[in-house]
């Protein structure tokens, strides 16, 4: 797939403004960060980085988005971003995302974080051996075409950002 980078504006948060993302997929690797509320002195009204891990409390989408767009986007994005430094490898890293979908995680499970949880659910799993333990090394997933196609094809920004 070729290389790309492209910023996106989501919608209309009700406390920072505008919602804006930055996708670039180079060499293999893509990175997604954004920004809520960006403004020209280089701080911004609201969070910034991974915001994907927070509720995005949108008043207004911007043109050609919706809510679907807007989860399948989050979709793709906690997936794949940084796709070359998956903690543990495809087999380990499917077993946690099914115990997840399931509604287990470390904090339910009672562990004191999640590498500690994701070690002994593995271990249980007998998906954690030595020379390939989750956490020792970074492996690399390539992003499927059809989700870059998919990332690709999101609406461009309708507006230029003070920066993203």
């Amino acid at each position: 797939m070729t290389d790309f980078s492209k910023t996106i504006r989501i919608g209309l948060t009700r406390d920072c403004g505008n919602l804006y993302c930055k996708i670039t997929h180079n060499a293999g690797r893509l990175s997604i960060t954004g920004v809520e509320g960006p403004k020209r002195n280089g701080d911004a009204r609201g969070s910034c980085g991974q915001i994907v891990m927070h509720e995005w409390d949108l008043v207004e989408y911007a043109p050609g988005w919706n809510a679907d767009l807007v989860a399948r986007f989050r979709d793709a994005w906690d997936r794949w971003h940084l796709n070359d430094m998956q903690a543990g490898n495809p087999v380990q890293m499917d077993h946690l995302r099914k115990l997840e979908a399931e509604g287990r995680d470390w904090r339910k499970d009672g562990a004191k974080d999640h590498y500690t949880w994701a070690h002994n659910v593995l271990d249980e799993a007998g998906l954690n051996p030595d020379g390939d333990r989750y956490g020792h090394k970074w492996h690399r997933v390539d992003v499927p075409a059809d989700t870059l196609t998919f990332l690709q094809s999101l609406p461009d920004t309708d507006l230029v950002p003070a920066w993203v």
